[in-house]
């Protein structure tokens, strides 16, 4: 069974740890993305990049923001309905 974001969301808040802290805030990013001005974009572009190369040095709080900014961009992705002028998903196998 495949959990929603929400749901992975609501579990995350309840435990403590680096890790769950960090999905916590990656989710809160990708929600707040829309709303913000020019500036606030900015910074939340800057921390996701920073986020990245932190999450590949191994540090478990980059890690969980990445993996919640990556879990909320998919779960949007699925409810878009794909036409045959938009470019499908990166590493969608159907053509």
């Amino acid at each position: 069974m495949k959990r929603t974001v929400q749901e992975k969301y609501e579990y995350n808040k309840r435990r403590k740890g680096l890790f769950s802290s960090g999905y916590c805030y990656g989710v809160s990013l990708y929600r707040d993305y829309p709303k913000q001005d020019d500036e606030g974009k900015m910074l939340t572009t800057a921390f996701i990049n920073l986020s990245s190369s932190y999450a590949r040095e191994g540090q478990r709080f980059s890690k969980g923001v990445m993996c919640g900014y990556r879990d909320k961009a998919n779960e949007r992705k699925e409810k878009l309905s794909f036409t045959s002028k938009q470019a499908p998903r990166r590493g969608d196998k159907r053509r």
